[in-house]
Formats: structure tokens, sequence, C-alpha cells
């Protein structure tokens, strides 16, 4: 599944704090040959400007229908969660409208700022669609496990993990998902994976996905893509 896929599940438009609207996002993905689009704005969060929840259905429907005028590329409609719970109640989520979104995406998981994916259990029980780690610093924040039994764990939630080009989520010069590498090669059959550029104040950012595929390439991963 996803061999021959060109995804970008990570994007934000002026529906929360990016600059760009959701029809300029897709025309860039269409012209650009990407097969999967998906737009993920933040979702009420008091650290940025996010959708309202008051707002959601009509944001789907937005996105919906924007597939209708751009047929070459797949336009799946997802949002940013934030697991802090100083910024985000996460039990006053709308789980019903969530559930007619094409997948979700939790960030700060298994951070101190965040909660870990033991609490967010009860949440991800409810969600029929699926549901992602964001940016997440898995050597760091899993990493006292070695990699099989981290593989073994995540795959136990049913979550899948985010390989994210932004240029924030690096550690020691490397990108998060880089310093990882032997976790992703565990993960192979095992836990999906996405790609993500979390696209805010560049639309060159919606297309620039070789280090990621690359990086799929090499630990074999190509197949485990969750589109």
């Amino acid at each position: 599944m996803g061999a021959d896929s060109l995804i970008n599940l990570h994007t934000h438009t002026t529906f929360s704090d990016g600059d760009f609207t959701p029809e300029q996002i897709i025309l860039t993905a269409e012209a650009n040959h990407l097969t999967h689009i998906g737009i993920s704005d933040h979702l009420m969060t008091s650290k940025c400007n996010s959708l309202l929840e008051t707002e959601l259905e009509h944001y789907i429907d937005i996105v919906r229908e924007l597939q209708n005028d751009y047929p070459r590329v797949e336009v799946l409609v997802g949002v940013e969660v934030d697991t802090n719970p100083k910024r985000c109640d996460l039990s006053r989520l709308p789980v019903d409208l969530l559930n007619q979104l094409d997948y979700v995406l939790f960030e700060y998981v298994e951070m101190d700022e965040g909660t870990s994916l033991d609490d967010l259990e009860p949440l991800l029980s409810k969600l029929d669609v699926p549901c992602g780690l964001a940016h997440n610093d898995i050597e760091k924040n899993f990493g006292p496990w070695p990699p099989d039994s981290v593989a073994n764990h995540i795959s136990s939630f049913g979550v899948f993990v985010e390989i994210n080009t932004a240029w924030p989520y690096k550690r020691d010069g490397q990108m998060y998902w880089e310093k990882a590498e032997r976790y992703y090669q565990e993960f192979h059959g095992k836990v999906l994976v996405s790609v993500g550029t979390d696209v805010h104040h560049s639309l060159a950012e919606v297309y620039n996905l070789d280090n990621a595929y690359r990086f799929l390439r090499r630990t074999n991963l190509l197949g485990d893509l969750v589109i």
C-alpha cells in the first residue's frame, strides 16, 4: 500500500495559522504532481489561531468541495490536535465531526508538554479515522525502549507516525526521523507512516518531499505509507 503515492498530509491554511488558502495549497500540489494533499489546520488550541468547533463543519465542506476543481490530486481533510491540556481540552473535542475527517494528527505526544499514548487512548478509541503522531522526536520520546519494543508499542495503539520535513523539527543538526532511523526500520510491517511538511509560509514546502522519500526508500517503508 502506498508505494506509488506522493503525499503531503501536513499543511496549514488561512483557516488557522497558515498564509495560504486551501485552494492555493491544492493547486500547488496538483501542479507538482502529488497524488494526495492533506489540509490539516489546527483545531481548538489557544497556542495559535485555530479552528473553533463551530467552524469545523464549514471547513470540512470547503475542502471537500475543492476536490471537484482539482481532480488530478486526491484532496484529504484533517486537523492537527494539540495534546497540551493547558491549551486544548481533549474531552471537549467534537468526536462526531472528527469522524467526518480523513485523518487526525496529534502533536506533543509522549512529551512533558503533551500527553502519553496511554492517556490519549480514550479519545483514540472513539475515532474511526486514521490518527497519527505529528513531528514526533521518536528517539527522544520513546528512546529508553529498544526499536522493536517502540514499534510494537506504537502499533498497539493503531496510530501512524509522520516523517515531517519542516526545519524546526531537528535535534543536533538532524531531522527527528534521521535521528530515529533504526526505529523507523522496525516500523516496516507494523506501523504505518506519513509524510508532511508543515506548510505555513511557503508554497514550495507543499512539494518539498525528496528527502523524505529517499528516507522511505532507505528504510523500506514505501509500502507502509498510510495512503
